[in-house]
């Protein structure tokens, strides 16, 4: 990567701080600012009182989806401007970081709270007709980091950050099972770039609350270098894997209830559950039969799929699926042995995850999230279809 961190992202705190972030951008350039209505009401006071009247044009948004309809706002809005200033984080900064690379100007962000890791990552996830995508977006020139706005930042937000931090570990588990089952490309270097603070935050959370500055520090450190993580490998891989897949599932089969989910919450939820489907993988000798079974299921499956996301969305669903299975059936049977002895070191128990996300009161059941058990478990079967990414799903170890 030839950007470093360092020169992307700066900390501060307050008004003055907003001042000389705005020095360093401004320049001659017009500027439209994005953000969200509730984001703006709750971090206006940050901002100097001319703030908005000094930049050429402003678009704030009344609840926002990271959708097309959104990105059509910000694409006309931004018509004669040569830069987006955005003031959010998951949504506004996936629709800025967008619509930056379709329109081939640049985009800075004012985080507005510690709670995803997409700030420094290149991919945005949009729903294009009811299906979330990952698509190819763009870097920032600056991430501006206001200590005090991300500790006046509402504590769920903070709790989804840890949520989304800790998928880390099942990540890692995913990506390389893939790798040494299908001979999937792999990547260490964005595990190795964030695995010692990773390490350290595991090790000693009892020591924070959630409001301490210098935890949102660390925190914001975390979800700042996984997003770097992303770039380097050229994708997702090392930030959503089999956690991810369950959330887009609920996304997917249940539209108006995940929109009342913060998508780090729902993050908490499903990597519990991918920690679990991990550990009865390592309990296995072997992994040949699951795959047998993965590809005689092929039949069945596609009518399960239609009958529980729907036509429309089955369909793009059983492409991306029918990708996978190929791979699956290029398998060979691999030394299961030797891999299991690589991922138990990398594994992460849900026991102390669970004392994780208790010390901070983050909530962990599918109730949390609005599903009955039965409905998270629907989800939990059927999330394999979402993406052509080979994870614990596909071994089908339900328990």
């Amino acid at each position: 990567m030839s950007q470093r961190l360092e020169d992307l992202v700066s900390y501060g705190c307050g008004v003055k701080f907003v001042q000389s972030s705005m020095t360093c951008i401004k320049q001659d350039r017009k500027i439209i600012f994005v953000t969200d209505e509730k984001i703006w009401k709750n971090c206006q006071k940050f901002f100097p009182k001319n703030f908005l009247e000094s930049l050429e044009k402003n678009l704030i948004l009344k609840n926002p989806k990271a959708d097309e309809k959104n990105l059509k706002k910000i694409a006309s809005a931004a018509k004669n401007c040569d830069l987006i200033l955005a003031l959010g984080s998951g949504v506004i900064n996936d629709l800025c970081k967008f619509t930056s690379a379709q329109k081939n100007i640049p985009y800075a962000i004012f985080a507005s709270a510690a709670s995803m890791n997409g700030y420094l990552s290149k991919n945005a996830s949009i729903t294009i007709l009811g299906h979330k995508k990952t698509l190819s977006a763009t870097l920032p020139i600056a991430v501006f980091c206001d200590l005090k706005i991300l500790k006046a930042a509402p504590l769920e937000l903070t709790k989804a950050g840890i949520g989304d931090s800790l998928c880390f570990y099942s990540c890692w588990f995913d990506w390389y099972l893939s790798h040494k089952i299908l001979g999937t490309k792999f990547d260490e270097k964005p595990f190795e770039l964030l695995r010692k603070k990773m390490e350290f935050f595991v090790k000693n959370f009892q020591k924070f609350s959630i409001r301490d500055e210098e935890f949102l520090k660390i925190l914001i450190e975390i979800l700042m270098l996984s997003g770097q993580g992303m770039t380097m490998a050229g994708g997702s891989y090392p930030a959503s894997q089999s956690e991810h897949l369950i959330a887009h599932a609920i996304e997917m089969k249940y539209p108006k209830l995940a929109e009342k989910n913060l998508h780090g919450a729902q993050i908490a939820v499903t990597t519990l559950t991918a920690a679990r489907l991990q550990k009865n993988l390592l309990t296995l000798d072997s992994v040949q039969l699951q795959l047998a079974e993965a590809l005689d299921l092929q039949t069945k499956d596609g009518k399960n799929v239609e009958k529980f996301f729907g036509k429309k969305i089955a369909q793009q669903c059983q492409k991306e699926y029918d990708q996978k299975l190929l791979e699956i059936a290029k398998t060979k049977p691999a030394n299961w042995k030797k891999i299991k002895t690589e991922l138990q070191k990398i594994h992460l128990n849900e026991s102390r995850l669970k004392e994780i996300f208790s010390h901070f009161k983050i909530k962990t059941t599918p109730r949390s999230l609005g599903l009955s058990n039965q409905q998270y478990q629907d989800c939990v079967e059927y999330a394999k279809f979402t993406r052509n990414r080979f994870t614990c799903l596909d071994l089908e170890l339900f328990s």
